[in-house]
């Protein structure tokens, strides 16, 4: 697949807007070739309801309101990348109930969730104030993410900072984002997707 045939769902989950993984995340998407599809969705804008765990106790319903226009634009995606400040070595609480509604969606009579995403790329980009090895169990949960759905992983782009607008003080950062697609898509791509064996998902 060409670069300008890929298309890329940006989830920004942070708590405030335009924070440090935020600004990481424009800087890793300015570069990507003219054409490449872009879409931008910030969940304070697209406020999800609680999960509810209907897997013992009936079928989940076609998801409306937000939540059918997530479901649309990630089925729509080649790639998705979860924009999320680390908080507690983990994703922010909105993109945890953004993933959690992918379990209502894999049950949802119709949709079939899990056979469009499969072959898709997810990606991460995070900032936080300490060091790279806290973001392990954030990759981690993403990287058995992916190979549930047997999705690529691209990889986590990763930033240092606190403050509002520290990240334009992480200048390591900020050179790795300018080949933060380009590098790790040829990485995915010269592997072959991992197998895994179709188990229960973690919710199961």
């Amino acid at each position: 697949m060409s670069q300008s045939q890929r298309r890329f769902l940006f989830i920004l989950s942070s708590t405030r807007r335009l924070g440090n993984s935020e600004q990481l995340a424009y800087c890793a998407a300015h570069p990507l070739p003219p054409g490449t599809e872009q879409k931008w969705m910030h969940l304070l804008d697209y406020p999800l309801p609680d999960f509810v765990d209907l897997r013992h106790s009936g079928p989940f319903q076609p998801p409306a309101g937000n939540a059918q226009l997530l479901l649309e634009a990630t089925l729509h995606a080649t790639d998705l990348v979860l924009v999320a400040p680390l908080y507690w070595y983990s994703l922010p609480a909105p993109a945890k109930l953004y993933l959690d509604h992918w379990s209502a969606w894999l049950r949802t009579p119709g949709v079939n969730f899990r056979e469009y995403m499969k072959g898709k790329t997810l990606w991460a980009i995070t900032v936080s104030s300490g060091e790279r090895t806290e973001a392990q169990p954030l990759e981690d949960s993403l990287t058995l993410t992916a190979n549930y759905l047997q999705m690529r992983w691209g990889g986590i782009l990763f930033g240092t900072g606190s403050r509002p607008n520290d990240i334009q003080l992480d200048a390591p950062a900020l050179l790795r984002a300018k080949s933060f697609f380009a590098a790790s898509n040829n990485a995915v791509l010269a592997a072959n997707p991992p197998e895994v064996d179709i188990l229960k998902s973690p919710a199961e």
